[in-house]
């Protein structure tokens, strides 16, 4: 039983060929029929620069929008670097920490935040993977979600605002930024 078809031996010598009727489709044993290839020549070239054309002359070129205005006039006003007198919300803090591209703060930078958020009290925050040979496993992406993870800890345990006001301390370079390593 081949399959859940009951199935009779036959002599190799009685098996019909694929190129006889009467041949078993789905016989596994046989090697699959190659189909009839004929070179299309110039005929199918020409059918396919017409319908090529075709295509072309369907859709029109594209044209500049006039609905919004291209931006002719000066550059919008950067967005300020921390905010001042407001509290910062999940929001906030992960905006401010993926601006210019950024991952994560640098590995020491990284351990003194956890060290400020007092991480090693808590079982719920996962230390950040500040270890030589972790933090060269690690993808810039792994390391921005672990980061994330950090931010979103600090939001539950009411120490959103001392990670804000750390991080916006920080300068440019103290930070790990996408294609860095």
């Amino acid at each position: 039983m081949a399959f859940g078809r009951n199935r009779t031996p036959r002599s190799p010598d009685a098996a019909p060929r694929r190129t006889e009727p009467g041949w078993a489709a789905d016989d596994w044993s046989q090697p699959p029929p190659s189909p009839d290839v004929q070179e299309g020549g110039e005929s199918l070239w020409d059918a396919f620069n017409e319908e090529s054309r075709r295509m072309d002359l369907a859709f029109a070129d594209t044209q500049p929008s006039e609905v919004v205005p291209l931006a002719t006039s000066a550059p919008a006003s950067p967005r300020p670097q921390q905010k001042v007198g407001e509290q910062w919300s999940v929001d906030d803090v992960i905006a401010f920490a993926r601006r210019h591209n950024r991952v994560c703060p640098r590995p020491l930078l990284w351990s003194a935040l956890y060290v400020l958020l007092e991480g090693d009290h808590y079982s719920d925050l996962r230390p950040p993977p500040t270890q030589g040979f972790l933090w060269s496993t690690l993808s810039n992406v792994q390391r921005r979600l672990h980061f994330r993870d950090h931010i979103e800890w600090a939001a539950r345990h009411g120490k959103l605002e001392a990670m804000a006001k750390y991080l916006a301390s920080l300068a440019e370079p103290d930070w790990v930024h996408m294609g860095e390593s």
